[in-house]
């Protein structure tokens, strides 16, 4: 693989960032507002951060992606072939296992801090 090859996988995870970003959104806002119609609950600023940091998170762990290319190009030259069609198993598994953590985390969230 070449700086170029890299380049080219590094532009191919960030292009895909805007469909893990609405995914994992919706799911989120799906949570928050499935407890929001059934209770009486006062949004505060703390979960205002709480959203923007697991956004920045889930966004840090979307990176891996990407970095898990550069690992098996220069630590394992290549053996590993992530760019052979691994690479969109570790898309849509990582997608899906973002919107059902993000989901899982906002309902224990609640949960915790409300009953």
């Amino acid at each position: 693989m070449t700086i170029e090859n890299l380049k080219t996988n590094v532009k191919w995870w960030e292009s895909k960032r805007w469909i893990f970003n609405i995914a994992v959104g919706l799911f989120g806002i799906y949570g928050i507002y499935d407890f929001l119609s059934t209770v009486d609950y006062e949004w505060t600023t703390e979960d205002t951060i709480g959203v923007i940091f697991w956004g920045i998170g889930a966004n840090v762990f979307y990176s891996l992606g990407s970095l898990m290319e550069l690992f098996d190009w220069y630590y394992f030259n290549n053996k590993i072939k992530i760019t052979q069609g691994l690479r969109y198993l570790l898309l849509i598994g990582g997608i899906l296992f973002s919107c059902f953590w993000t989901l899982w985390n906002t309902v224990i969230y609640f949960k915790t801090n409300y009953y």
